[in-house]
């Protein structure tokens, strides 16, 4: 059994390990915390995964190292890169740590406050596409895209960040004590029993571009979550245009696809998607010049 490790001491063997200078709390959850840092005088961001004792504490170790693997198996301006390999804190592992690069701009979670137009909308939907094509092409899915884990920057670029719940679909799963997705957020694949596939994540691009555009939910996430899962598994968004009656046409037609309840009915990958978007009005030149 692992003594037990205090957060600052686990903070200054991170710092050690890494290399890294002028280390600041960016925030602290439960399951990772995040710092700013400096690297030989770049930007960075620190990553620590604390490892909770007991049975779960090898979940969480294989989960860092996923993760870190994914990032750095992908390589795409539209998904966050990692700077570094996962490093094991302590001989029985008190935390994972690993570096990345530091995104400027904010998290969507700050930007959904106001109503989008069409070609905000377009620009993040094939920013996201993109980012989501190394990922399925690996047959991973991410299972939690919400607003906090998606990075639009200073430049207008839209980037797919922390895919620490992310699923290999070819690997044994990680199912842990936690449910993943952000309620809001989830897709009808994540309701218990649900398998998840690249078009699940397609489904949260769609809530994203949903609640962009119109302001509101394509499913109503209030009350209980045993209700919330039935209008997942049960229901289906509304056509977006109900709600906004001067959204263009074919981008409608797409965020709808996005939204169907059954994941067959949806664009089943990244790929897919971002070649509906090229082959539309939306996807012509003067919108990729967004």
């Amino acid at each position: 059994m692992a003594a037990f490790v205090t957060p600052d001491e686990i903070v200054s063997e991170a710092i050690a390990a890494t290399g890294v200078s002028n280390a600041q709390w960016l925030t602290q959850g439960g399951q990772k915390w995040v710092l700013t840092a400096d690297l030989a005088g770049n930007p960075v961001v620190l990553k620590i995964v604390p490892v909770p004792p007991g049975p779960v504490a090898q979940i969480a170790v294989k989960r860092a190292h996923r993760e870190v693997e994914l990032l750095a198996a992908v390589e795409s301006p539209h998904l966050v890169s990692v700077l570094s390999e996962a490093i094991e804190i302590g001989d029985v592992p008190s935390a994972v740590v690993w570096l990345e690069e530091r995104l400027d701009g904010a998290d969507l979670s700050l930007e959904l406050g106001v109503q989008w137009d069409d070609m905000q909308v377009v620009a993040m939907l094939r920013d996201l596409a993109r980012g989501l094509i190394g990922c399925h092409e690996l047959a991973v899915v991410h299972r939690d895209l919400s607003p906090g884990n998606v990075r639009h920057t200073s430049e207008g670029r839209f980037v797919v960040m922390d895919p620490g719940f992310a699923r290999h679909l070819e690997r044994s799963a990680l199912t842990g004590i936690h449910q993943p997705g952000t309620p809001g957020f989830r897709t009808p694949e994540h309701v218990p029993g649900g398998s998840p596939t690249p078009a699940s994540d397609i489904f949260g691009v769609g809530i994203l571009a949903f609640f962009a555009r119109s302001g509101q939910f394509p499913v109503d996430p209030s009350g209980e979550d045993h209700e919330y899962d039935r209008r997942l598994r049960t229901g289906q968004a509304a056509p977006i245009s109900s709600l906004v009656s001067s959204i263009d046409g074919e981008l409608a037609v797409i965020i709808d696809r996005c939204l169907q309840r059954q994941p067959a009915r949806r664009y089943l990958d990244g790929g897919e998607l971002f070649a509906a978007l090229e082959a539309t009005a939306i996807g012509s030149a003067e919108w990729r010049e967004f």
